[in-house]
């Protein structure tokens, strides 16, 4: 019954007492109006109704892919060529962003055993400089005591049992797995490891988005192993689907999945010559439904993965609408329950998609979208649940990417979300610009309110001097920590204990800079970055005062050896400045932590010319609880050796009681905390 209906049967009651609108009583009273139900809500996001809906916009993103891929071919031809964080346990885990959330990661440790995934099938690496790719000898490499390089047909899952008491490790199983498949990462719970695959060897260009023919042809598995019995672990269940792997994270039972798919059109041309777009168009109007969702195999059975209903694009009449809309890549998110070994969920969004954050509640997809005035990044949110249900989204003025550390630049916190974005002004005098915004989540209307920004015009001085770019980010509670640096290292302190107005409430200039800032407790905050010689530092800050933060001191990995003369050491390159998952942190008591640093570093003299080591530094943070007296200590580290003069695509450290585990690629060396100098290896 309509509201205008219920009117008129109230009248036609109130007749039969007294006359609708007059009646026997000297005032005569005209009942209120009853309102029908509130219309739904009604986001950015809307879902798709029908298939042709689907197929429409699909075509609709392929003709303008086409279309700006040619207009900036014609560009160019025109223009002249120019000249984490662990408790108090007896053994580390991967580091994350958040703390209830898991990630995947090439090792994982149980606190019995170690699984290490095979390193990617195509990954590289750094060169130094020509000198470090003059070949040995054979003469010197039978003389070298380095391991061998492992050879790429060696694809198995290695399983360690550890020994903590002796820092000892002994393979006790393996898994052996498809050539043809680069292992992205792990997970383990109770009696099994989950595996997750892709077909895509993409290596650091698998964090691209950009591209729509990227996510061409790739698919992505997850694998669930039965690791009751570690020396015969059995296969549980396979799930493997069409779309290029991009991210997951686990929480519980469930793992969730993000991932890319662009249909196959053979024959399509993406920079088509004038005689071939209408064979292009030809394709286009010849797909089906079929040819565009992506397909699941679910141990060998093949089916859709979702319906057309399941995805969502954008609703061109909201304000928040970018001018153009449609894209031919379909961003997948999936739910798999491993407890249940079942898909429990999956849906889809097409448009451009920039990158993925993942609270403890919601996954982020981040979309950046150039105007005539700039750029601005529009957030969408979904439920950290099996049903993956759209919560809205938001929008915040600049550039926001999220590869890679850079997903430590956005933070849900008590209804709130934090983001630090990026603006080239075109300016040269002073070319970027960096904005907090802050957004009010809203999920009963589908939006992000923006409810403040900084800088602003109560507020604005600027963050970060001219021309510097934004290195390392981290929020924790109330407070954000930024890094910028051209030249030095101006660390800004952010007061976000009033959500509509933040405040620069101190900086602190140092040289150098961090890109990854570690949040020691509320007092102490710890950076690992580069110091003003390009050389790996680490940097201790009291921030007990945010108006008022000051360097406790600097550690510079190499530079601390008494054994090799600081002059000496003329490179060195740390993958935890860049990859959480190769920093590792322990709290040990209320008074002392311990963590791990992996280091490459190159060594000259005269005598034996340039000298390479994979090293895996072991520290104490001590005095934490008086953060004037707080300190870095070096307590020794482990040296991985080998015969070739790549560096190792992957490290990681474990500890276990007084037992370290350093993995180099997937290889295992081993000591004692007490006793550093002894090490075991390789395992």
């Amino acid at each position: 019954m309509n509201s205008k209906t219920g009117i008129y049967t109230l009248c036609f009651l109130a007749a039969l007492l007294t006359a609708c609108g007059g009646g026997g009583s000297s005032t005569a009273t005209t009942p209120d109006p009853i309102a029908g139900p509130d219309p739904d809500p009604t986001g950015l996001l809307i879902p798709i109704k029908t298939d042709s809906q689907l197929l429409a916009t699909v075509q609709r993103g392929f003709k303008k892919t086409v279309t700006n891929n040619m207009a900036r071919a014609e560009e160019l031809a025109m223009t002249a060529p120019a000249e984490q964080d662990s408790s108090a346990s007896s053994y580390t885990t991967t580091y994350t962003l958040e703390d209830n959330v898991d990630e995947h990661d090439a090792v994982k440790y149980n606190g019995e055993h170690l699984f290490i995934a095979p390193s990617r099938s195509m990954d590289c690496c750094f060169i130094v400089d020509d000198m470090a790719m003059v070949a040995e000898t054979e003469e010197q490499a039978e003389q070298s005591d380095a391991v061998p390089a492992p050879q790429e047909s060696d694809r198995r899952i290695r399983i360690l049992k550890t020994e903590p008491e002796n820092a000892g490790a002994a393979e006790v199983g393996t898994i052996e797995l498809d050539s043809s498949r680069t292992v992205e990462g792990l997970y383990t719970q109770d009696d099994q490891l989950v595996s997750i695959s892709s077909s895509g060897w993409w290596g650091i260009y698998g964090d691209s988005f950009a591209r729509v023919s990227n996510w061409e042809g790739q698919t992505t598995a997850l694998d669930i192993y039965d690791i009751s019995d570690v020396t015969a672990p059995t296969a549980q269940m396979q799930i493997e689907f069409q779309g290029g792997f991009v991210n997951s994270r686990k929480k519980g039972d469930t793992i969730y999945l993000v991932a890319r798919h662009t249909p196959n059109i053979d024959g399509f041309d993406y920079y088509p010559m004038e005689e071939n777009v209408s064979k292009n168009e030809t394709l286009l109007e010849a797909l089906s439904i079929e040819d565009i969702l992506p397909k699941v195999s679910v141990n060998g059975v093949e089916s859709l993965l979702l319906d057309a209903n399941e995805c969502l694009i954008t609703d061109s009449e909201n304000e928040l609408s970018p001018t153009e809309t449609g894209y031919p890549t379909l961003t997948l998110l999936i739910a798999v329950n491993i407890a249940d070994q079942s898909i429990a969920n999956a849906t889809c969004y097409l448009e451009p998609t920039n990158g993925t954050y993942v609270s403890e509640n919601a996954i982020y997809l981040t979309q950046v979208d150039y105007t005539d005035t700039g750029s601005r990044t529009l957030i969408h949110s979904y439920t950290l649940s099996e049903d993956l249900s759209y919560q809205g989204s938001g929008v915040a003025e600049g550039s926001l990417y999220l590869s890679g550390h850079r997903d430590f630049r956005i933070n849900e916190y008590e209804g709130h979300l934090r983001i630090v974005t990026t603006e080239r002004t075109g300016n040269t005098s002073d070319s970027i610009d960096h904005k907090l915004s802050i957004l009010k989540l809203n999920t009963q209307e589908l939006e992000m309110e923006l409810v403040a920004t900084l800088p602003n015009k109560g507020r604005p001085q600027a963050i970060g001097k001219p021309n510097e770019d934004l290195y390392g980010v981290r929020f924790m509670g109330d407070t954000a920590y930024l890094v910028t640096f051209e030249r030095i290292d101006p660390l800004y302190v952010l007061d976000l204990s009033t959500p509509t107005d933040p405040m620069i409430a101190g900086e602190l200039m140092v040289t150098g800079f961090s890109d990854f800032l570690h949040p020691v407790s509320d007092q102490l905050l710890m950076g690992l970055g580069q110091d003003e010689n390009g050389l790996v530092k680490l940097e201790l800050f009291n921030v007990e005062n945010m108006s008022s933060p000051y360097s406790l001191g600097t550690v510079v990995l190499g530079m601390e050896d008494g054994v090799v003369s600081p002059d000496s050491l003329n490179w060195s390159y740390s993958e935890a400045r860049y990859n959480r998952h190769a920093f590792t942190y322990q709290v040990i008591s209320d008074t002392q932590d311990r963590f791990l640093v992996p280091a490459t570093l190159s060594f000259y003299n005269e005598q034996s010319g340039y000298q390479d080591e994979d090293r895996l530094y072991l520290f104490e943070l001590n005095n934490k609880n008086t953060a004037t007296t707080a300190s870095i200590n070096k307590v020794g580290y482990i040296t991985a050796k080998r015969n070739e003069r790549w560096y190792s695509s992957r490290n990681r450290g474990v500890i276990d009681g007084d037992a370290v585990y350093y993995i180099n690629d997937s290889s295992v060396w081993s000591t004692l905390w007490s006793n550093p100098t002894q090490q075991e290896g390789p395992i």
